[in-house]
């Protein structure tokens, strides 16, 4: 666990914590979401329809990388189809809600 001091406090970080969202029951609100990745929630789509949900800011406030939702990620994106392909990587805690689980989050 990583610790990372902002002007509002310190904020204890879990890299490693991702989150599979399989079940449209599940699905979390906003706020849970923003709670959980530390601050303002950023929404990738992936191309299958799935959604990836991450800290907006994590990079800036140095968050460490998160090695599942990384790889996830460069499973998905090659550097052939997307600006930034395998280059690119995911910091913090990071949610993955799969396009059968979707429901406010798709709207």
């Amino acid at each position: 666990m990583k610790t990372v001091k902002l002007p509002q406090g310190t904020l204890s970080i879990d890299a490693n914590e991702f989150l599979i969202i399989d079940d449209k029951k599940n699905e979390p609100q906003y706020k849970a979401v923003s709670d959980f990745v530390g601050g303002m929630v950023e929404v990738v789509q992936f191309p299958n329809g799935d959604l990836l949900l991450l800290n907006e800011e994590g990079k800036l406030m140095g968050l460490p990388v998160n090695e599942e939702a990384s790889q996830l990620w460069k499973d998905t994106f090659d550097n052939d189809n997307y600006v930034t392909g395998r280059k690119d990587f995911v910091v913090g805690p990071a949610i993955l809600i799969k396009k059968q689980a979707l429901n406010t989050w798709a709207n």
